[in-house]
């Protein structure tokens, strides 16, 4: 049945999510909010500081929905992919990137991440998150999900992200399972242009469906379909996103999921190369999305999105049941996770949530169970005695709190910093030229060039003295480096960086690297 006191245009604003710009409500969302009856706002980096001011931010949005006509709260949406302090300038929890949770390999660890964000997401009144990414990345030159997820075997895949999800959801935050049909075996970037899956389908049901396949299992309130095309399912070569045999046909019918379908960014390049906004928009409800990300480049933009779904029903384009089956879906869920009017507008900023000791305990917990040396043995890290030669450390910016602990201990003697990823192509040469031992620490959020690795193993290969290399990076990088005793630390969240100087400033003498 449809919802006779909410109007057409109300409906259709349900559907969308728009974002804010900024760290403080914009004209442009109290309007899309207050004239156009918007259902849901993102919030991407640029309205993140501190939990105080996003609590302001999320309290100031909600209040104008809940002075609207229908009065219906607003699904806040984020990425806190990795707990909020991956978004958060200031607060909240790091947790170590999904690959690092998954070389941890801990259930355990994966649920308490879950739990632990979604505490501080709703202090600060994000109730709606767009994790786990639950992609099998197989790929090694993977642009894009890469550490982003837990790994290359869909078991593990599947069972760590369906623990993070029931972290989520058992305690009152929405989990999305991302990027259906799956991301990860791809070597194009999806805001840039549109991944092709030339699997069979046998092949998509053997390994890239099973974690949305446990995800559903576990629960799941709702999944991203990614930009991506599948041909074998899909003859258009339309992305997943407005394919209703993906949407519809896969994920809705053959794979049984009654939750929420929303769609990756609307404006991303594997979308727009092919289709304006608009017409996006009309594409993903006929395809079956019920949220439209909706990630505009101006008010008048987002206004224009809106009516195009609105003309497309009144032309009979959309059925208008069409419509109302979404905003069933999403009105059921904002009353399972208790967004009603009088319980959004009770709410008051409660910090200690955000400042639990345990939290961070954890995080590192999962820091230093995700440690993964290679290629030793290591040797003792001490500047200056017992004959040694001085170690100085080559790092760059993200490796601050790395380099504070390694100073304090007085194992290194020096440091250098250089910039990523502007001065990366000088550190072959920087390596040859430097004497003496060297530590080095490079974070890298994606794979680095092949010929770049080779060039800095035979600078290494070349030079006089000792190298330990730490990488806040790729696990495919490793492989390159393979002369050099590898500290393989994933990402340069703060609990690895701990983990990473407590494991060499606690290790022994020529202790092996076997990845143990």
């Amino acid at each position: 049945m449809g919802y006779p006191t909410l109007t057409l245009e109300e409906k259709v604003g349900q559907m969308f999510t728009f974002g804010n710009r900024g760290p403080e409500i914009t004209e442009e969302s109290r309007e899309l909010i207050a004239r156009r009856k918007a259902g849901g706002i993102f919030l991407g980096g640029n309205c993140l500081d501190n939990p105080e001011q996003v609590f302001q931010l999320t309290s100031a949005l909600q209040r104008e929905a809940l002075a609207t006509e229908n009065g219906i709260p607003l699904f806040v949406s984020a990425d806190f992919v990795a707990g909020t302090g991956c978004k958060l300038k200031r607060g909240g929890t790091h947790f170590p990137k999904n690959f690092a949770l998954g070389a941890a390999g801990d259930e355990r660890l994966a649920y308490e991440s879950g739990r632990i964000t979604a505490l501080e997401s709703l202090a600060i009144g994000v109730n709606f998150n767009y994790s786990p990414v639950v992609d099998i990345n197989n790929n090694p030159a993977n642009p894009v999900i890469g550490t982003h997820s837990f790994g290359e075997d869909a078991e593990l895949v599947s069972r760590l992200g369906s623990a993070v999800i029931r972290g989520y959801q058992e305690h009152g935050l929405i989990a999305t399972a991302k990027h259906f049909p799956g991301h990860g075996n791809t070597s194009v970037d999806s805001h840039e242009a549109l991944p092709v899956l030339t699997f069979r389908p046998d092949q998509l049901e053997a390994f890239e469906l099973v974690p949305f396949r446990r995800a559903i299992e576990a629960g799941v309130d709702a999944i991203m379909v990614g930009h991506i095309a599948v041909p074998e399912l899909d003859p258009s070569r339309r992305p997943a996103s407005l394919s209703y045999p993906l949407t519809t046909g896969l994920l809705r019918n053959r794979l049984g999921f009654r939750g929420l379908i929303v769609t990756d960014g609307l404006s991303m390049k594997g979308v727009t190369n092919a289709f304006s906004i608009e017409e996006a928009c009309v594409e993903a409800v006929l395809a079956g999305a019920d949220i439209l990300l909706a990630t505009t480049d101006s008010y008048e933009q987002s206004l224009s999105v809106l009516d195009a779904v609105i003309r497309a029903v009144r032309t009979g384009r959309i059925s208008e049941r069409r419509i109302d089956e979404s905003v069933e879906r999403i009105l059921a869920v904002k009353r399972k996770y208790g967004l009603m009017a009088e319980r959004v507008r009770k709410r008051s900023f409660d910090a200690e949530p955000l400042q639990r000791p345990e939290h961070r305990e954890i995080a590192l917990e999962a820091g230093r169970k995700a440690v993964t040396p290679l290629h030793g043995p290591f040797p003792p890290l001490v500047s200056g005695t017992h004959g040694e030669r001085p170690w100085k450390l080559i790092r760059d910016e993200k490796t601050a709190h790395f380099a504070d602990l390694m100073m304090k201990s007085a194992a290194i003697a020096e440091q250098r910093v250089i910039a990523v990823p502007e001065e990366l192509p000088t550190l072959p040469e920087l390596l040859r030229g430097e004497s003496g031992n060297l530590l080095v620490a490079i974070s890298h959020n994606k794979p680095l060039p092949t010929d770049w690795l080779d060039s800095v193993r035979d600078a290494i290969r070349r030079r006089d003295g000792r190298v330990v290399w730490v990488h806040f990076g790729s696990p495919y990088d490793a492989s390159r480096l393979n002369e050099v005793p590898l500290l393989l630390m994933y990402d340069h969240a703060r609990p690895l960086q701990e983990a990473a100087a407590e494991w060499l400033l606690r290790s022994k003498p020529e202790r092996n690297g076997d990845g143990a």
